[in-house]
C-alpha cells in the first residue's frame, strides 16, 4: 500500500534542497517545505520516499507537522522503516499522557519513539525528555520523531514550550500538506482504498458514480486522509451508492475547513443518510397520495403505526393536519 500521507510535492530540485536546506530564520533548523502537487501521485510518491530516505539514513530527530488525519503517523512509520534502527520497536507516546516513566521506558527501548502532538507535553516531562533523548542520542540506540498540528515556535514564543527542547527535537522539519491542498492524489489514493476495503470486507470493488466522484473531488476534507478512509469504507460496506452518498453529505460539515474536524463514523453517517433518505420517500409518497397517511404507508410497504412513528422520528412539520381518517383537510 502506498504511504498516502507522503504524497505531498517537494522543492523541484530534491538533491539540491537536502544538501541546501532551507533554514528557518526563528531557529536555524534544517526545514523541508511541501508544496500544493503540480505531478501525478504516483510521480510524487517516488520523489517523496526518496526524501523520506534520506531523513531515515540521517538518523537525526524529525519533526513533522500537520492538520489533525494527514497521516503523519504513517511518515513516522516509514521513517522507521527505512532507518537504522528498524530492527527495533516502533513505540508510540502521546504527548498530554507523557511522563517521566512512559519517557524513560521509549527511550530505553531500541528503535523509535514517535511522540503523538509533542505540543502537549507538559514543561516538566519536556525537561525530562531533553535529558533522556540528550543520553539516548549519544548513544545512538534510539530515535526520536515527533508530530504535531500546531505552530511550534508560537508554543515557545508563549513559553508553553521550552526553546532549548525545541531545537533539540526539530533537526528536520517535515510539513505535511492538507488533502484540500493535494486533490489530483484524491482519486488515485481513493482507487486504492477502494481495493483496500473490498479485500478487507470481502465485497465487490465498486465502480464510484460521477457524482460521487465529483463530491470527492470538491469536499474540502476538514478531516483530511481519515475523513476520505472513513468516506471509501462507507462505500464499500453498505454497498448502496445513493445510501453512501447521502451519509457523506449529511457527515460534511458546514463552515471553513479548520483541521480539526473528526469525521462522523460509519455508524453515525449512515444512520443519517437513511433518516434523510426516509424523510424524502415518505415526503414524495404523501404528496402522490394527496396526504393520505394510511394510504402512503400501505404503498410503502410498513404499517400505519410505523409511519406515524417514522414522521415523528425524521419530522413532520411541514406536513398538513390530517382528519380523523388520515387525510389532509
Amino acid at each position: 500500500m502506498p504511504i498516502y500521507a507522503t504524497g505531498w510535492g517537494l522543492e523541484p530540485a530534491l538533491q539540491e534542497n537536502l544538501q541546501k536546506p532551507e533554514l528557518d530564520p526563528a531557529g536555524g533548523r534544517t526545514i523541508l517545505n511541501a508544496k500544493q502537487p503540480t505531478k501525478p501521485h504516483r510521480a510524487l510518491e517516488v520523489q517523496t520516499q526518496r526524501a523520506i530516505e534520506r531523513i531515515a539514513e540521517s538518523g537525526c530527530p524529525v519533526l513533522i507537522v500537520g492538520e489533525r488525519g494527514v497521516g503523519k503517523r504513517s511518515v513516522a512509520g516509514q521513517i522507521h522503516a527505512q532507518s537504522h534502527q528498524s530492527h527495533g520497536a516502533f513505540t508510540e507516546v502521546h504527548g498530554a499522557d507523557a511522563n517521566a516513566a512512559s519517557i524513560e521506558a521509549a527511550l530505553r527501548t531500541v528503535g523509535t519513539l514517535y511522540l503523538v502532538e509533542v505540543g502537549d507535553l507538559s514543561l516538566a516531562a519536556q525537561e525530562q525528555l531533553l535529558e533522556a533523548f540528550l543520553h539516548c542520542e549519544a548513544t545512538q540506540s534510539c530515535r526520536l520523531v515527533c508530530g504535531t498540528c500546531r505552530e511550534l515556535v508560537d508554543e515557545v514564543k508563549s513559553r508553553r514550550m521550552r526553546e532549548d527542547f525545541f531545537h533539540a527535537i526539530s533537526g528536520v522539519t517535515l510539513r505535511v500538506p492538507p488533502l484540500r491542498c493535494r486533490r489530483s492524489e484524491i482519486l488515485s489514493i481513493a482507487e486504492d482504498l477502494l481495493t483496500q476495503y473490498s479485500e478487507q470486507f470481502d465485497r465487490p470493488k465498486p465502480v464510484l458514480r460521477k457524482e460521487i466522484l465529483g463530491f470527492l473531488m470538491k469536499h474540502n476534507w476538514p478531516g483530511n486522509l481519515l475523513e476520505l478512509q472513513t468516506a471509501i469504507k462507507t462505500f464499500v460496506a453498505i454497498g448502496d451508492q445513493t445510501i453512501s452518498l447521502a451519509a457523506l453529505k449529511a457527515a460534511a460539515p458546514v463552515g471553513r475547513p479548520n483541521g480539526n474536524h473528526k469525521p462522523q463514523s460509519l455508524k453515525q453517517a449512515t444512520r443519517t443518510a437513511l433518516l434523510q433518505i426516509e424523510r424524502q420517500l415518505i415526503s414524495e409518497m404523501l404528496a402522490t397520495t394527496g396526504g393520505n397517511r394510511k394510504r402512503a404507508a400501505d404503498e410503502l410497504g410498513i404499517s400505519y403505526k410505523a409511519l406515524l412513528y417514522k414522521l415523528k422520528l425524521v419530522g413532520s412539520e411541514s406536513q398538513p393536519a390530517l382528519n380523523k381518517n388520515g387525510v389532509a383537510s
